[in-house]
């Protein structure tokens, strides 16, 4: 599992990413583009909502239109500010997007959607599909629901509500919205989750000064005990997350 430092974007001025790798005289000497910060975040809020696609979210009695454009407390500063995961761009725009896989990233590439969305991937694709996404910083490469967390915390968002993170359990059925869909899994498959439980928790104990709230219909539902053993994490059901976030309206 790859290892990452607790960074803020309040101190991060970029990082090199390696374009190719030169063998010589038995040495490997890479060729390093140096890839500065050009996302300034400088409306954080207290609050970020993490949407990830897994089927539970669409049990949310909330419209999600109401968690984009979420305001609340004095000036706003307790208002959601969003991370959406690979193909949740198809229905709604976040604030940020994380994209993660070939066959997302280059349909999201090619939908015009990165003209005026900021869009993060790692440093392969930003070579391959120059002038279209930003740097994942540390260029972590983990699963999307993952870094979305990690890129809330990043901002400095001290309470992250992750929604749609239904991968995070044991070993099941596939369970993404988009399913059967381009560039996504058929119903039949099984995955193991262990990966996608071991990326979360490295995120979440990195960042233990943040306050990580998984949404599920359910406040009762299974959660893996790497996850439950941490002082930060917490589980809430979808009621609970309409007042605490202070959503304010539930559709009928």
């Amino acid at each position: 599992m790859q290892k990452i430092k607790q960074l803020y974007r309040s101190n991060y001025s970029g990082e090199g990413v390696v374009k190719n790798l030169t063998y010589e005289n038995q040495t490997w000497t890479p060729e390093v583009e140096v890839v500065p910060n050009s996302v300034f975040n400088s409306h954080t809020t207290t609050q970020a909502a993490v949407i990830g696609n897994g089927e539970s979210r669409l049990e949310l009695n909330v419209d999600m239109r109401l968690i984009m454009s979420h305001v609340s407390g004095l000036g706003g500063v307790n208002s959601l500010q969003t991370y959406g995961c690979n193909a949740f761009y198809r229905d709604y725009e976040t604030d940020f997007l994380i994209a993660v896989g070939d066959t997302i990233i280059k349909e999201i590439a090619e939908s015009g959607y990165c003209d005026n969305h900021i869009v993060y991937t790692n440093g392969d694709y930003l070579l391959e599909y120059p002038g279209k996404f930003y740097l994942i910083p540390q260029n972590i490469y983990f699963d999307a629901g993952a870094v979305a967390a990690y890129m809330a915390a990043f901002d400095g968002h001290s309470k992250v509500f992750l929604l749609g993170f239904d991968s995070y359990d044991s070993k099941g059925p596939y369970n993404n919205v988009y399913k059967n869909t381009n560039g996504y899994l058929s119903t039949q498959h099984e995955q193991d989750n262990t990966y996608f439980t071991k990326s979360l928790h490295a995120v979440m104990s990195t960042y233990y000064n943040t306050e990580f709230i998984r949404v599920m219909p359910y406040d009762t539902h299974w959660v893996h005990d790497a996850h439950s053993s941490l002082p930060n994490f917490r589980q809430i059901d979808y009621r609970d997350f309409v007042l605490e976030a202070d959503i304010g309206l539930i559709s009928a």
